[in-house]
Order: C-alpha cells, then sequence, then structure tokens
C-alpha cells in the first residue's frame, strides 16, 4: 500500500450520477439484540451500552473500546476519542471480523506504546448526519455534543478538556465529525474523517432538484428530514462544513483525511475541484489539516482499518 500526504483539506461533491446510488440505501441498522462484551487477548475490551438522550428523548445504544490499563489502573483517568459510523451501519459495525478486527489493532497500538491509552466511543445514530433536524423533531447534534459527553464523562474515569477529546468519523459520520469540529472546537482538539460525504454551496437542493429521475428524488428525501424540503436555507449554512470553515474560530483544531484511490463512489465524486477549494479557505486562514490518500484502498470501515494507525496518531497527539 503506498501512502502520499499533502497539506490540504479534502472535501467531496455529491453528483448526480451518485445521488442515484445512494437514494438506493438505507440510514442506519441496530443489530439484533444487545452484542455481547468483547474481551481482547491483551486486556482491552469492547462493552455495549445505552443511555437515555434527554436531546433524542429514548434510549439509544453506544459502544465503548477500554484499553488494558482501565483495569490495571484504577485511579488513572483517559483521554477519549468519539467516532461517528455512516449510512447503512450502527455502533457496533467497525467490531465486525470482516473488517481485519479494528478493536485488536487499536489495542495493538497500545500494547506496543505507539499511542496513549485512550477510551473509544462508537454512538448510534438512527440518521448518521448526527445533525439536528430543522423542525426539531430528532436533535442528532445535541445528542452527540452534549449528551452523550456527559454519559461517557460521568460513567467512565475519563479526563475532561479539549485536549483529552478528539472525533472522528467515516463517510456521512465523517461530514458530521467535521461539522462538531467546526461549530464546537472548544470541546475537541482535533478531527480526522475518512472519505466525508460533503456537499458545497449555499444551496444544495438545486443539485437535488435538477434531475426528475425517482432515484435522486429518494436520495433528496434521506436529506429532507435534516434539511426541509426545500432545504431550510438558515438551517443549512449553519451546518454547512464549508461555511464553517470560512466562519469559525479553527485556529486551534488539527483536521486529517484520509481517502482510498479504491473508494466505490470515487467516479461520482469531482473531488480534487473541491480539495482545491477547501484547502485554500483553510490555508488563508491559518488552520491546520492533512489530506492522505491510500492507493488501492476503498470506501469505509476498511479504510478506517487500512490507516487506523496513521489516523489514530494523529488524533491522539495532545493526549
Amino acid at each position: 500500500m503506498v501512502k502520499t500526504k499533502f497539506l490540504l483539506l479534502p472535501i467531496l461533491v455529491l453528483s448526480l450520477a451518485s445521488l442515484a446510488i445512494w437514494g438506493q440505501r438505507q440510514w442506519s441498522t441496530l443489530p439484533a439484540g444487545t452484542p455481547q462484551t468483547i474481551q481482547l487477548e491483551g486486556g482491552s475490551r469492547v462493552e455495549f451500552r445505552d443511555f437515555v438522550s434527554s436531546a433524542l428523548g429514548e434510549q439509544t445504544p453506544y459502544s465503548i473500546l477500554l484499553p488494558p490499563a482501565y483495569d490495571l489502573e484504577p485511579d488513572r483517568k483517559f483521554p477519549v476519542i468519539y467516532f461517528l459510523h455512516g449510512m447503512n451501519n450502527n455502533h457496533a459495525y467497525w467490531t465486525q471480523q470482516r473488517y481485519d478486527n479494528i478493536p485488536l489493532a487499536i489495542e495493538n497500538l497500545f500494547l506496543k506504546n505507539k499511542v496513549p491509552q485512550f477510551l473509544m466511543v462508537h454512538p448510534y445514530g438512527k440518521n448518521p448526519f448526527f445533525t439536528d433536524y430543522e423542525d426539531g423533531s430528532w436533535n442528532g447534534e445535541e445528542y452527540i455534543y452534549q449528551d452523550l459527553i456527559q454519559e461517557i464523562e460521568k460513567n467512565f474515569r475519563v479526563k475532561a478538556g479539549r485536549a483529552n477529546r478528539v472525533i472522528g468519523g467515516t463517510s456521512l459520520g465523517g461530514f458530521a465529525a467535521l461539522k462538531m469540529a467546526m461549530k464546537y472546537p472548544n470541546l475537541y482538539s482535533s478531527v480526522a474523517a475518512g472519505s466525508p460525504i460533503i456537499l458545497l454551496g449555499d444551496d444544495p437542493s438545486k443539485l437535488l432538484n435538477a434531475s426528475s429521475g425517482g432515484a435522486v428524488r429518494r436520495f433528496s428525501s434521506l436529506f429532507n428530514p435534516v434539511f426541509g424540503t426545500p432545504f431550510n436555507q438558515d438551517h443549512w449554512l449553519k451546518n454547512s462544513v464549508e461555511v464553517l470553515a470560512r466562519s469559525s474560530d479553527l485556529k486551534d483544531l488539527s483536521v486529517y483525511f484520509s481517502y482510498g484511490t479504491a473508494d466505490r463512489y470515487e467516479a461520482f465524486f469531482p473531488m480534487r475541484q473541491a480539495i482545491q477549494i477547501l484547502h485554500q479557505i483553510l490555508t488563508d486562514r491559518g488552520v491546520s489539516s492533512v489530506f492522505q490518500i491510500l492507493e488501492g484502498e476503498p470506501h469505509g470501515w476498511a479504510l478506517i482499518r487500512a490507516d487506523v494507525e496513521d489516523a489514530i496518531e494523529f488524533l491522539t497527539a495532545t493526549f
């Protein structure tokens, strides 16, 4: 595998061809029953829990990776990585063996002392935009930046403060992670996004409405609960990563992006044009960003597994 690094910000712009594919997908799926705790050979474990989110008004699950030192050093507190999943996914997918055991790969980083030990939290989002609906019926953003942080800091031995708290995500979860970090840079010291799905411009509804195809309309319907029909432009502009990159105080935020050249959506996303736009915005403002291209690697969790060492080392730099 060949890796190439660039000091710039990657971003994806959806083309109409890509909309047809996404329109046929579901949002997120819950596993059947509560998964059993996964005990790793080096002393780490992945637990599956749930809590009542006041923002959502319902009980919602998450998984959490506890490092070996969590039980061995009962007086020690740990930093936290929050990580958001993508479409047609959930909080347990990252543990599947099909992705070459991501939890074990992270534990190996602990045991080899390549990174400081931390807790890693994967929340479930029924809509992986993790964004408050414009009509107020589902507050996915407040759930992440407020309720989830409170849940973890109340029930686990973790260090408080932005230097000890970072966020990451893949695909639509990558968009959400970027948005959270840029809207709340006082909460997160860095962000890592694997192939984030992002729309540019002041009114993406123009792109979505440019075709009469049924698949495009179905894709648009996935966004309607978040941004309204037609898009509520005020709500959109408050959640646009492009707008946030231009306007938020990001001088102390570190941004990391990874993208695989075998990404199944690559043919539908004109990446380079958008990369240059966002790179110029951030570099002009003095914001630190890294873009890592992984030759021959795909989209989603497989990409995250291929890049796990570099991404985790980046995220833990402030720990």
